[in-house]
């Protein structure tokens, strides 16, 4: 995916997110489906931290997921985590204006190992990882009676 075509992709697509998250009521922020599930600041806060190291990798030219590190008020205060996304969004589209499409960045998963890919995989794969949550979203919303709001 080209830079230009995923800034456009992005705004769309998290713009749904930020649409869904507006349909959850503060005191639902914390709620979650099952005793072994995230609440929904959880989901939040996991979508921001994954694309911290995003954002990170594509800076330094390795994408890893160690910095566990966050403010735990992002799970708890709606607004918090809605703040936490939008600077996100901010610094990805100022990055990507300076990253070529020819960059090559490290790659580090836990589960396939480590592979040199161009920034268009990595784009696709951050859109990727945000749809996938969308859809856990929609699930979390039905379950919580939060009507049927389909992200999809």
């Amino acid at each position: 995916m080209r830079i230009a075509d995923f800034t456009k992709d992005w705004k769309e697509i998290r713009g749904k997110t930020y649409e869904f998250l507006g349909t959850i009521p503060e005191n639902k922020i914390t709620w979650r489906p099952h005793k072994d599930l995230g609440t929904f600041g959880m989901q939040i806060r996991h979508l921001g931290t994954s694309q911290r190291a995003y954002i990170e990798g594509i800076k330094s030219g390795k994408i890893d997921f160690h910095d566990k590190v966050f403010d735990k008020e992002i799970e708890k205060n709606k607004s918090k985590a809605i703040e936490f996304l939008k600077g996100l969004d901010d610094e990805l589209v100022a990055l990507l204006k300076k990253t070529k499409e020819s960059k090559k960045i490290e790659f580090h998963d836990g589960v396939y190992g480590i592979k040199k890919v161009y920034i268009e995989n990595i784009l696709d794969w951050l859109i990727q990882h945000e749809t996938y949550h969308q859809g856990i979203f929609t699930c979390y919303g039905r379950l919580a009676g939060l009507g049927k709001f389909r992200l999809m």
